[in-house]
Parts: C-alpha cells; sequence; structure tokens
C-alpha cells in the first residue's frame, strides 16, 4: 500500500483503515507478505469462470478514470460513489473480452485535503472489488506536486482478468446475421456523456445540484452520482452457462461513442444491427438532457449510453435463457436490437 500523503505517526490509523479495506476484498490467490507495496496474486488456474483449470490462459488488462465525477462527488460529500465507478469502467471493460477480473489496483492523488476523502473513496474501491469478485491489491496514495486548488483529487484504476484463451472474444468476427442484441440496464448517466451533460445542465442552464427538476424523481447532484453498474456476476452467469464460444459472439461495454459505438464494436464488417428505439429502457435523465439540449435524436445515442450499460451479441436460439439467467443475477436485461447483412459494421435505429 503506497502512503506517500499518510506519513509519520498521524497517518497510521489511515494506513490501517486502507489495509483493511484491501482486505476485505482477498480471496486465496492473494499473497501477503512483509514487503509492503507490491500486490501479489498467484494464477491458481482456477477461478470462478473456469470450472476446470485453465489450459490457455490470457491475462487481459484495463485502465479507468473518473475525472469528471471527481469534482461533483467532492462538492456534495459522496465520494464513495466514484469509487464504484472507477471499478466499474475498469473491469467492464474486461468482460468485453469474456474475461474474469481478478484484481484491481487504484491510486489517488491529492491536494490538502481532510483524512475522510481518501478513506471514502478507497471504501468505495473496496466496495466495488467485492462486487466484482475480485481483489483490491493496491491502494496508493500520494500528495499531488506544486500549487494545487485545495481538495483536489486525481483518481485512477487498473484492473487484470483472466479467460481461457478458446473462450477469448478477441473481435466482432463472431457476430452473424440473426443474432440478437441484448441490452443490459444502466443505472443512470454514463462516464461516456457524463461531462457533456454536466456542461450542459449545470453550466449552460444553471440547473443546481440540489434541485429537482420534473423529469427527475431525485436531485439532479444525486441522478449525475449514481453508480454505474457492475456486471461482472451477470455476464459471468451466462458465459459459465454458455462455454461455446458460438453463443455469446460479442459483448461491448457502453462508454464513448454512446450505443452506437458500443453495439458497432461487438459487430463485423457484413453486419448491421438495428436497435429498436421502443425496447430501451426508460431513463427520464436522458429526456431532461435531450430536452435542454435540443439535441437530436442520433446525436444522443452516439453520446450517451441511453440506459443502457452493457450489450451482448448471442445466437438468436439462447437469447430468451441469457435474458434470464442475467434478471436471476440481479441486473434488468432485454432484446433490444438484431442483427442483419450489410455493410458495416453499422446501427441503425427503428
Amino acid at each position: 500500500m503506497g502512503s506517500g500523503q499518510a506519513d509519520g505517526a498521524a497517518g497510521r490509523p489511515l494506513r490501517a483503515e486502507v489495509l483493511r479495506q484491501l482486505r476485505s476484498t482477498y480471496g486465496p490467490a492473494v499473497l501477503e507478505t512483509e514487503a509492503g507495496s507490491a500486490g501479489l496474486y498467484a494464477l491458481l488456474g482456477q477461478v470462478g469462470l473456469l470450472e476446470r483449470r485453465c489450459r490457455n490462459p490470457v491475462l487481459v488488462a484495463g485502465t479507468g478514470s473518473v475525472a469528471p465525477k471527481l469534482k461533483l462527488a467532492q462538492a456534495l460529500g459522496k465520494l464513495d460513489t466514484v469509487g464504484l465507478d472507477l471499478v466499474a469502467a475498469c473491469v467492464n471493460e474486461l468482460l468485453a473480452r469474456a474475461a474474469l477480473p481478478l484484481f484491481c489496483l487504484c491510486h489517488l492523488a491529492t491536494g490538502e485535503v481532510e483524512p475522510s476523502v481518501p478513506l471514502q473513496i478507497i471504501r468505495g474501491v473496496a466496495k466495488g472489488c467485492r462486487q466484482a469478485d475480485c481483489a483490491l491489491l493496491e491502494g496508493a496514495m500520494d500528495s499531488l506536486p506544486g500549487p494545487r486548488a485545495p481538495g483536489e483529487c486525481h483518481l485512477v484504476g487498473f484492473a487484470v482478468g483472466m479467460v481461457e484463451r478458446a473462450r477469448l472474444l478477441d473481435g466482432p468476427r463472431a457476430a452473424r446475421p440473426g443474432d440478437r442484441v441484448l441490452g443490459i440496464a444502466s443505472s443512470g448517466l454514463h462516464a461516456g456523456g457524463f461531462e457533456r451533460a454536466a456542461r450542459l445542465l449545470v453550466e449552460t442552464h444553471g440547473l443546481r445540484p440540489e434541485e429537482q427538476p420534473p423529469e427527475l424523481a431525485c436531485p439532479l447532484g444525486e441522478e449525475l452520482l449514481r453508480p454505474a453498474r457492475i456486471y461482472v456476476r451477470s455476464v459471468r452467469a451466462v458465459l459459465e452457462r454458455y462455454r461455446v464460444k458460438g453463443v455469446v459472439h460479442g459483448l461491448a461495454r457502453v462508454a464513448e461513442g454512446g450505443l452506437v459505438g458500443a453495439v458497432a464494436s461487438a459487430i463485423g464488417r457484413r453486419c448491421v444491427a438495428r436497435l429498436e428505439r421502443a425496447a430501451l429502457p426508460r431513463q427520464p435523465v436522458f429526456g431532461l438532457i435531450q430536452r435542454l439540449g435540443a439535441i437530436p435524436d442520433d446525436e444522443m445515442f452516439r453520446t450517451f449510453n441511453m440506459g443502457v450499460g452493457m450489450v451482448a451479441v448471442v445466437a438468436p436460439f439462447y437469447a430468451d435463457a441469457a435474458i434470464r439467467r442475467i434478471r436471476r443475477s440481479g441486473e434488468r436485461a432485454t432484446v433490444i436490437g438484431e442483427v442483419a447483412e450489410g455493410s458495416g459494421p453499422a446501427v441503425e435505429l427503428v
């Protein structure tokens, strides 16, 4: 555990609490030593996704950042939410390759802040790792160099996962006409469109975080800070049941490029995905953004996640069964479109 900011006797309670949070995520694969900060993880060849030993393990890495949300979270005192968002950004990216997360690391650098600030963030990261069934090996904390604004924070994360090579989803080549596009619902607005939404709502239109627009069932700040869902258990439920690569043909996290960009990344060059607007989850925050920004439909779908956090492209025969398994794992999912032959990858909204 790095502790550049928490040296001396005053920092000991902070270091002890961070270590407690890290240990709350450990499983038998984590090796603790007296050497200190270097996290050790034993590749046992037996992880939650794989009932048998992994013959040809492939390690998959992903990074994440929550920069757009951090300032608002600090202002509202809800810093644990950004820790959850950080883990979601990292591990959901691994899922797009069908990899199960093994461990995460995070690095927090701050200016002069109260000790409770890094603790709230680390607790959120640890909570996210427990939801993702992975270990938090490192929670490094340092001081930002040079003159900085009071309370300024930078937070980044890194995750590593593993998948059997034969089950690796290494591109959109497997998608084919007739496949169904499943949408797993998001908790709300995702990071890909967060910065534009916050600028539009708060800076351009002057909405206050404590204000509740008529479209929303909660104050605006609470809506914007709703943490992203972590889809490890729901995706794992499908991958464990259908181990054959011919069932799940593509997975994608909805981030930059909005819903259209995510679906396009999961289908092949000779495929067109036809998405049904009426099948998408109805989340009021997107109606608020579109109304105030006068944003055309096509641009909304290219920028925002539109109520979907992750998409899966599956063989048509297994679509209903896959949805049932996702729902039993606690997430909401539905068929939002179908893949057709065409000049792609392209996405049409119908």
